[in-house]
């Protein structure tokens, strides 16, 4: 048989022979810090009141300012320890709503820690907890701590209702966002880590990545997430500048954030189609353009059609009043075309090759002395970071200081880690890329009207990453960005051009510079 467990021996306070105590201090906010309700006044109030009473104090907790979360774990350890502690007979506190503001939750706690022999005693609230009148008046307290606590919820939330309805963010922002207040209003932009996401967006929309897939690439900017908190990202219509809350029930508001993926394209991802009177699929082969031709009129991307009574395929914009509407022959004629302003002519190779090899190799080597000198940052500020732990230990900064100066330590050496890890993406094989970079180069439009769906899209979004914009009128595409290697090849085809059919030599040794203002590597692999 198991031992039989032994029942801790209940003595009335009054009775008490030896009080010995530990001591609970805690703060939710700033504002009572500075309403003579600091953790130092609480603990000094305590160590006094234990004096004038001979009450010996064993043990501190809390002490912290923490978040709500992270100070109930401190609680619920808090009273698990105590319980154990047989020699502990008093859980000291500065007042009631001090160790708890959870009404019922905290008469129980009190009520348990009784059976155990541990008395909950207030220095600033004086009551007789061996009579039914002292339990009582306790009882009360705890249940007006949670009363006044439900009020401000109340009016906290108001304020929180009326400030989503207006379109401003009040709380923590999204992954990708950073908010500061300006007056009354809660502006939120997109941030670093942002610019990635977005870029993330336009990758699941327009090259139909896999979210494993966007993840590595992800991971190879120098963002490390899970594949689930990015599912998550691209469900949060928070992302296209719409704010959906729990106290706005059903509703959802435009939002006054910056916005980093436009409704299309959050749609897009979401496989949400809005195309009056047709319905189309996520994938259309037979348009590829498809959400990366924006029609110059409106703005808004076009989206592809068929007239099934004479089998023919239009391209249209939906945007109502626009009446952009085009042949898919012309559209696609035409885009290719302006591919092939992107191809390098044959007698170029050679030397297109020497200034790309040159370049990449320039890239590589700057990336190299980054490289070493992140890493030599890191290790100072991890150093830093040592030193200030060393010297709060030892009591020569005060807790607030030290605060202050670890949170920027920490935000410090995230930088510098997130830096370092995007530092290390070498061109591991730079002659396999540039012959790669040139194959393609040199058939880019033929090698898009020869391909199938899947690197049509691919070929698209690695030229244009953000569409090109078709005038009806004078039949021509407006590039808003290129990437900059393709630059690069048209800057040469262009020179090339001009000076084929004069007598001096079209490049000399110091045609390299030429791509001076940096190139980047094609990161959309066919």
């Amino acid at each position: 048989m198991g031992k039989k467990k032994v029942k801790r021996k209940i003595i009335e306070y009054a009775n008490l022979k030896e009080k010995v105590a530990v001591v609970w201090t805690r703060v939710s906010t700033k504002e009572q810090a500075d309403n003579n309700n600091s953790l130092e006044i609480q603990k000094k109030e305590c160590e006094l009141y234990a004096k004038r009473n001979n009450i010996e104090i064993v043990e501190y907790f809390g002490g912290t300012n923490e978040s709500a979360k992270k100070e109930g774990k401190l609680y619920q350890e808090m009273i698990a320890k105590v319980a154990k502690m047989k020699e502990v007979n008093i859980i000291l506190v500065y007042s009631f709503d001090r160790f708890s503001r959870a009404g019922d939750e905290g008469i129980l706690t009190k009520r348990y820690l009784k059976s155990k022999g541990i008395y909950v005693v207030s220095i600033t609230q004086a009551t007789d907890p061996d009579n039914p009148a002292g339990e009582f008046m306790e009882n009360i307290l705890f249940l007006f701590n949670q009363f006044e606590n439900n009020l401000r919820k109340g009016k906290c939330e108001a304020g929180m209702k009326e400030c989503l309805e207006k379109g401003y963010w009040y709380a923590r922002p999204p992954m990708g966002f950073d908010k500061k207040k300006e007056g009354k209003e809660h502006i939120v932009t997109v941030n670093k880590t942002g610019e990635l996401l977005r870029e993330a967006f336009y990758w699941k929309a327009k090259e139909g990545l896999t979210d494993v897939q966007i993840v590595e690439r992800l991971k190879a900017h120098g963002l490390k997430i899970y594949k689930q908190k990015l599912s998550e990202i691209f469900h949060n219509p928070f992302y296209c500048g719409k704010i959906k809350h729990a106290l706005l029930g059903d509703t959802i508001i435009d939002g006054k954030q910056e916005i980093l993926a436009p409704v299309d394209v959050w749609n897009k991802v979401n496989g949400i189609e809005s195309n009056i009177g047709y319905s189309h699929a996520i994938e259309t082969p037979m348009y590829p353009l498809k959400r990366h031709v924006i029609c110059d009129n409106c703005g808004c991307y076009l989206t592809g059609y068929e007239v099934k009574t004479k089998r023919l395929h239009y391209y249209k914009c939906n945007t109502k009043g626009c009446k952009s509407n085009h042949n898919i022959v012309k559209i696609h004629d035409g885009y290719s075309c302006l591919l092939s302003g992107y191809t390098i002519p044959e007698e170029l190779i050679p030397i297109t090759k020497k200034v790309l090899t040159k370049v990449f190799k320039e890239r590589n080597d700057n990336q190299s002395c980054l490289h070493k000198e992140l890493s030599k940052q890191l290790t100072e500020c991890n150093n830093q970071i040592k030193d200030v732990n060393v010297k709060c230990g030892m009591g020569y900064i005060t807790t607030e200081v030290y605060e202050t100066t670890i949170s920027v330590l920490k935000d410090k050496k995230a930088s510098i880690e997130n830096e370092l890890e995007k530092s290390k993406e070498n061109l591991s094989n730079l002659q396999k890329f540039i012959d790669s970079t040139l194959q393609i180069a040199c058939k880019l439009g033929d090698l898009w009207v020869n391909s199938n769906f899947s690197i049509q899209q691919k070929l698209q979004s690695l030229v244009f990453p953000e569409g090109v914009i078709y005038n009806k009128e004078t039949n021509s595409y407006l590039t808003k960005k290129v990437n900059s290697v393709f630059t690069f090849v048209s800057n040469i085809s262009a020179f090339y051009e001009i000076h084929k059919n004069k007598k001096e030599p079209l490049f000399s040794d110091s045609f390299s510079l030429v791509a001076e203002t940096g190139l980047e590597p094609m990161t959309s692999r066919l």
